[in-house]
């Protein structure tokens, strides 16, 4: 099914029709993405993926209507290990593409914060951000969803990620410290989830700094250069992709 382009379905939608006759009424973004976009008539094969690990191959009946295809579905697919969790303080223009590439590159947690130095009107528009999310998915033919999680000031996050989480805080100007590879490749086999908080482009408060190393964020640094947010953010899930991939 991989030369089949792809629709997200979400598995609430899904479960009804798979239980009965596999019909799956298309709404409106869906029914012009696969018509205009797509550019299929009726007959024609897509693939649908659930963002839970599910994969089926269906036929577009009519231009609102899609049938699921009972002997062509693969078992779902394992959800990716450790989990890859990106926290971001929000900017002003430029999230639309962080999100997407973010999600192109494999992240699965994406966590957006409000600091201090937060740029003044940052963007804030996570159904936008979500839509972004499911037509990166799409796209990149992911078979797992990454979650979107509400917006949250950093003081009161620092201490939500759980205790199979390690977490790493992107910090400049501070001489010393771990490259993000290098204390990425520091971590024990058995971990859930890998954080990488990146700040704003005026950098974190020296009490933000603080209050992150008393949860259990550890420094690194992301290079030699001073990155703009989104460049660091997109920078750092690279990194934590491939390290991942390197695990196998």
């Amino acid at each position: 099914m991989a030369e089949l382009r792809r629709l997200l379905i979400q598995r609430s939608r899904l479960e009804p029709c798979l239980n009965t006759d596999r019909r799956l009424a298309l709404n409106e973004r869906e029914g012009h993405y696969l018509r205009r976009v797509l550019r299929l008539r009726p007959g024609d094969a897509v693939a649908v993926v659930d963002g839970e690990g599910g994969l089926w191959t269906a036929g577009l009946c009519s231009p609102a209507e899609l049938a699921l295809d009972p002997m062509a579905a693969s078992d779902p697919a394992p959800a990716p290990t450790p989990l890859l969790g990106l926290a971001v303080v929000g900017v002003r223009r430029g999230m639309d593409e962080l999100m997407r590439m973010a999600c192109e590159l494999g992240v699965d947690r994406i966590q957006p914060l409000r600091s201090h130095w937060r740029t003044v009107h940052a963007e804030e528009r996570p159904q936008r951000w979500q839509l972004i999310l499911d037509e990166a998915v799409e796209q990149c033919e992911r078979l797992w969803q990454p979650s979107l999680l509400p917006c949250r000031n950093v003081d009161d996050w620092w201490g939500e990620p759980p205790s199979d989480a390690v977490k790493a805080l992107a910090t400049t100007r501070r001489s010393g410290l771990p490259s993000l590879p290098h204390w990425l490749s520091q971590q024990p086999d058995q971990i859930g989830v890998v954080w990488v908080a990146i700040g704003p482009e005026a950098g974190w408060t020296a009490d933000e700094e603080r209050a992150a190393e008393a949860k259990a964020w550890t420094p690194v640094s992301c290079g030699p250069s001073i990155l703009r947010t989104s460049t660091a953010a997109v920078s750092a899930v690279a990194q934590m992709a491939s390290w991942r991939d390197q695990r196998g």
